[in-house]
């Protein structure tokens, strides 16, 4: 799966190793981590909002 490169960093940024599938899920890589899995999940959907809301603009500027 290509991930992309903000979100990647976001993950990397909490020290999360996502080569070769690794991560079992991210609870328990929080829990692994002693973070709190809340927090970590409200930064990593923040950070595909972004995304999204980005990659809709680009779409929806090539229909004007």
């Amino acid at each position: 799966m290509e991930t992309h490169e903000r979100l990647e960093k976001a993950l990397r940024k909490y020290g999360f190793d996502t080569c070769c599938a690794k991560m079992a899920s991210l609870k328990d890589a929080c829990e692994k981590k002693w973070l709190d899995v809340e927090k970590v999940l409200e930064d990593l959907n923040r950070v595909v909002e972004e995304i999204n809301e980005e990659e809709r603009i680009i779409i929806e500027s090539q229909f004007l």
